[in-house]
């Protein structure tokens, strides 16, 4: 990683939030929480803009993709001062630690009350049921596991560090 220009790493990053963003809600919104944004009753509708609203998801439109290539680059800043520090560390180590700030950090110890996170369930209205609450737990671990993979590869030196060697 050394002698590689910020520009780089955020470039990377913010590419790789991105695409986890979209893969994890990809796989979960159809699976999981589709109805809660639309449907006959969507909860979320009550305090988020949804595809149920045209007018208001214009705005989701205009703004998506400029917000999450944003908070990519947020990310890279918090990011790039610790790469000397987890460069060196295994693959592994540095995934797992890279998701777990994310996860706790960004989702469940969020200051700001959302579905998932502690501060949701202790300021959001009864209709954000505790089912509500868990059901939208496997897209925010697979976007942060898989941002985290971005990530710990971005910090990579060397890709072949990964290829398993094989007893002589």
């Amino acid at each position: 990683m050394k002698g590689r220009p910020l520009a780089v790493f955020v470039a990377k990053i913010a590419a790789a939030h991105v695409t986890a963003y979209f893969l994890a809600g990809a796989v979960f919104y159809p699976l999981l929480t589709k109805p809660y944004y639309v449907g006959p009753n969507p909860l979320f509708a009550a305090f988020l803009r949804t595809e149920a609203d045209t007018g208001l998801w214009a705005h989701v439109v205009n703004w998506f993709l400029p917000v999450e290539i944003l908070r990519g680059i947020l990310i890279a800043a918090v990011f790039y001062p610790l790469r000397e520090v987890l460069t060196p560390w295994p693959f592994l180590k540095r995934w797992l630690y890279i998701a777990a700030i994310y996860l706790v950090l960004a989702f469940w110890a969020a200051s700001a009350p959302a579905p998932g996170t502690l501060e949701g369930i202790v300021y959001m209205r009864p209709f954000i049921t505790p089912a509500v609450h868990l059901r939208v737990q496997p897209e925010m671990i697979l976007q942060g596991l898989a941002l985290a993979l971005f990530i710990a590869g971005a910090m990579m030196d060397k890709p072949e560090k990964l290829r398993l060697r094989t007893a002589p």
